[in-house]
């Protein structure tokens, strides 16, 4: 049975949006409006997986996904390389439905400016995250400021264009993320200016390495452009499709 490290269960049972622990696995209950629920961590052991399952139907989710929640994750998706735990969900009925990355890199970064941009370590603009990219986003952001770990992007006349954020997940880690910018400031730099004032502060903390979770392949080259790439790990979206709802 695999287990999770006390720092990593404590942060995960915690508000915002705690998980539900099952035995040594750890479950997320859909969110509002949706019918999704989420294995966030399984243990390997089958009784559990089955536990998991009623779980889910109990709370009227329609289907339940390994890996994630976003905004609350303890791994972005299933490991492809671990293919007896690949397997296994197979055989349980789960479907790969899609796969990004996650990549650990190297934090030494040179910094990027942008003409008429200011980057700084920000305590507010949740609700600009919120509305712009979701809540699960924000909740991620609102871990990462209380961690001191949450940056803003401004123009010289005071507009929010965007955050980038580490510490919002598993912060004993070293992880990145996430960090968004406002489709009409895209294009300028404004992103890789976030993203390397991340970077160099996970490493003032101590983090000569981070993780970028949930990386699609083609964006993989931005990060490549900033920081050097030490492994990529490839992982899966599988879903099982429950008897209730649609």
């Amino acid at each position: 049975m695999a287990l999770i490290d006390a720092a990593t269960l404590a942060e995960k049972l915690a508000e915002p949006r705690a998980l539900t622990a099952v035995g040594a696995s750890l479950v997320a209950a859909p969110a509002p409006g949706s019918t999704t629920a989420w294995l966030a961590w399984w243990s390997g052991a089958d009784d559990e997986l089955a536990e998991v399952v009623a779980q889910a139907r109990d709370w009227g989710a329609a289907r339940l996904v390994a890996g994630g929640p976003p905004g609350n994750y303890v791994e972005s998706g299933v490991d492809a390389g671990d293919a007896a735990r690949v397997a296994a969900l197979r055989a349980a009925g789960f479907a790969t439905t899609g796969e990004h990355l996650d990549l650990r890199v190297c934090t030494e970064v040179a910094p990027v400016t942008v003409a008429g941009v200011s980057v700084a370590r920000c305590a507010e603009n949740l609700d600009a995250v919120a509305a712009a990219f979701g809540a699960g986003w924000a909740w991620e952001a609102a871990r990462a400021r209380g961690h001191g770990g949450l940056f803003a992007a401004h123009a010289d006349e005071g507009a929010w264009l965007g955050f980038g954020a580490h510490s919002g997940n598993l912060a004993h880690r070293g992880t990145f993320g996430p960090i968004g910018v406002l489709p009409a400031a895209r294009g300028r730099g404004v992103g890789a200016a976030l993203a390397t004032a991340v970077f160099a502060d996970l490493r003032a903390r101590g983090f000569a390495e981070a993780t970028v979770p949930w990386v699609a392949e083609a964006t993989a080259a931005f990060y490549a452009g900033l920081v050097t790439i030490a492994a990529r790990t490839r992982r899966l979206t599988m879903a099982l499709r429950l008897s209730t709802g649609s």
